[in-house]
């Protein structure tokens, strides 16, 4: 019952936009909040084509996702989603080491995102700082980066 991060493949877009809202959900949002989380939702086909999403496998399925946008010196961690059935499992600290370590291959040297207000303690374990705010579909959320050496 091991968890392993692979490529995303052609057909799982579907599957993975549901499970970041089934992610999101975990926090107490309303279903209101999260019809419009799930509508908002940019994961598809084409977007798993041409980007670089890796996706952490239990058993063979799915669990988690994670999405970096390579921009040069930053490369920004536009997903991680964790089934909730995973949080407190690991999956999120192995997809998040995997993400790091992929931007800092690349010769990046910062990694940044956006995070959910929740999951900031959860970032800042892994080493990261908030360096400020952005406007998200739920209000505001921090801007969180991490330093690559590299």
């Amino acid at each position: 019952m091991t968890v392993t991060v692979r490529p995303a493949r052609a057909g799982e877009a579907a599957v993975l936009a549901a499970l970041a809202v089934r992610s999101k959900g975990h926090w107490g949002y309303s279903a209101a909040f999260l019809a419009r989380f799930a509508h908002g939702q940019a994961l598809t086909e084409d977007v798993l084509a041409a980007n670089d999403v890796r996706v952490a496998d239990r058993d063979g399925a799915p669990v988690g996702f994670c999405t970096l946008l390579h921009r040069g010196a930053t490369v920004v961690l536009d997903d991680l989603w964790v089934d909730p059935a995973e949080i407190g499992r690991g999956t999120g600290r192995l997809l998040f080491e995997h993400a790091r370590d992929r931007a800092a291959a690349t010769g990046a040297r910062v990694l940044e995102w956006g995070s959910d207000p929740h999951a900031v303690g959860f970032y800042e374990r892994m080493g990261a700082v908030a360096v400020g705010w952005a406007d998200a579909l739920d209000g505001r959320q921090p801007v969180m980066r991490l330093a690559l050496d590299g």
